[in-house]
């Protein structure tokens, strides 16, 4: 996915300003835990655009916020 890297970034950033935590995100998205931690937190795994676009809609946010765009 491209950019990536900014998209996790920015997911890291919505989950602390919003005062959410991953087990928060985990239960929104349906995205299993583990793999939030490894794709999000950890950084260990490459973000899929089905975490990413499940983070998006659980964090009420557009996918211009999420790459961080200005379109």
């Amino acid at each position: 996915m491209g950019n990536s890297n900014q998209a996790v970034n920015n997911i890291r950033n919505m989950i602390s300003t919003n005062g959410r935590t991953y087990a928060w995100l985990s239960r929104q998205t349906g995205v299993p835990y583990k793999r939030l931690l490894a794709e999000v937190k950890n950084g260990t795994r490459p973000i899929s655009l089905e975490t990413a676009l499940a983070a998006t809609e659980a964090l009420d946010a557009g996918l211009p916020d999420l790459l961080g765009s200005n379109a």
